[in-house]
């Protein structure tokens, strides 16, 4: 399936618009509060959306979508990279403020990112920039456009060092945490040395599990694949 990318749209009249959110009163009211955008279709996960496979310039997406308590469904980046995959235009609609995890999620197809506090003046601008094919970060979110562009320079984790970082965060052992990865207690205390290293600034005044959370990494958070 190959959907409509929405190339030479005009104006906001008439763009079509579907609202992947786990909110019912953002599902519901956001045709009615923006009539000059066509919602044409609001579900509460990606997986409807993918299965429904609807023909549409944007898709608004929320990034949590576990809100109502519901497990096994994708949200934050992971959800973003499939909606993308599939073809989508994706603009973020997000109370998420962390600017590591929408750089992530930008990193993963999304072409903009908008504020939920934003008036809907600003949403319906940017559903528009988005459907004519441009990428869009509004006022609110100042700063993320040049730490996207930064984020070649910013510091990363590889697969080993977000596990170490992620065991130290809840207290896991160095000691423990070898022989669970069948490493040495030493390589386990290097990894996290390296993280250390990485993050000094931050974990000067906080612990491994803020560094994890800031980092949206966390168990079920923004930027964690599982």
């Amino acid at each position: 399936m190959s959907a409509p990318q929405g190339r030479g749209v005009p104006g906001r009249e008439g763009i079509r618009v579907v609202v992947v959110d786990d909110d019912t009163v953002i599902r519901e009211g956001l045709p009615r509060l923006i009539p000059e955008l066509h919602v044409h279709m609001t579900v509460s996960s990606v997986e409807e959306l993918l299965a429904a496979q609807p023909e549409t310039d944007v898709v608004l997406l929320d990034l949590v979508l576990t809100g109502t308590g519901r497990t096994g469904v994708r949200q934050g980046a992971v959800a973003v990279e499939a909606v993308a995959r599939a073809g989508y235009r994706v603009l973020i609609y997000t109370n998420e403020r962390r600017r590591e995890v929408l750089v992530g999620c930008m990193a993963a197809g999304a072409r903009g990112v908008i504020h939920k506090a934003e008036p809907l003046v600003a949403l319906a601008e940017a559903v528009a920039e988005v459907a004519a094919g441009r990428v869009v970060v509004t006022q609110a979110l100042v700063g993320l456009a040049e730490l996207a562009e930064r984020r070649g320079t910013l510091p990363s984790l590889t697969t080993r060092q977000r596990e170490i970082l992620s065991a130290r965060a809840r207290g896991e052992t160095f000691r423990s945490i070898a022989d669970r990865l069948f490493i040495s207690k030493k390589t386990a205390e290097e990894h996290m040395a390296v993280v250390t290293a990485k993050f000094a600034d931050f974990l000067r005044d906080h612990s491994p599990a803020d560094l994890e959370r800031e980092l949206g990494l966390g168990p079920g958070d923004l930027l964690d694949p599982r």
